[in-house]
């Protein structure tokens, strides 16, 4: 075989990975909430506690918030609500901005990471953003909101927690036309 053909094959192996890593990540959205709706479970592994039936504790943890757009998406995305002191068991609520920049209508959803990981299961989402599609309209912005609470068994040497969220496009066409833009314009 000579060099081209195999050139031209190395370099269909690694076009078709690259198309298959770029599908998986528009993928990541629906099927999280797919895992989600399926077990009844929310993210950190618990399923959502009934309100009255967490004690609200005598115990303060700092609850930090951070938002990313991934590439793709031509949205602004940022806390409103930098960080919180937050009671345990206590029901508290934090607000975030999203804004559309493109000419046409987008969808996004968000998914939802808690660092540290082992703090994750003691944080419960009641309400959230992130559990639905948003459509943002051309130049909308939207105040979105996450009802939470932290569970009272979260360990004594966790004192702070990051909530992360990070905003994907829902449609492939879409993400790969803005992120293509997003690469010409570097």
């Amino acid at each position: 075989m000579g060099q081209a053909p195999k050139k031209r094959r190395i370099a269909w192996i690694l076009g078709g990975a690259a198309t298959m890593m770029f599908g998986l990540g528009f993928a990541m959205a629906p099927l999280y909430s797919l895992f989600c709706e399926w077990t009844g479970v929310r993210a950190g592994g618990r399923p959502v506690p009934a309100v009255s039936a967490v004690p609200v504790v005598a115990r303060d943890v700092t609850v930090k918030f951070d938002a990313n757009v991934a590439s793709g998406l031509p949205w602004g995305f940022k806390p409103l609500d930098r960080k919180l002191e937050v009671r345990l068991g206590e029901i508290r609520q934090a607000r975030f901005l999203a804004y559309n920049r493109a000419q046409e209508p987008v969808i996004g959803q968000a998914i939802a990471n808690v660092v540290p990981l082992q703090a994750a299961k003691f944080f419960n989402k009641i309400a959230c953003f992130c559990f639905q599609e948003q459509r943002l309209e051309p130049g909308e912005s939207r105040e979105m909101t996450v009802r939470f609470v932290v569970s009272p068994d979260l360990p004594e040497g966790i004192n702070s927690l990051l909530l992360s969220y990070t905003f994907m496009n829902r449609d492939a066409q879409s993400a790969k036309k803005y992120a293509d833009a997003l690469a010409r314009n570097r």
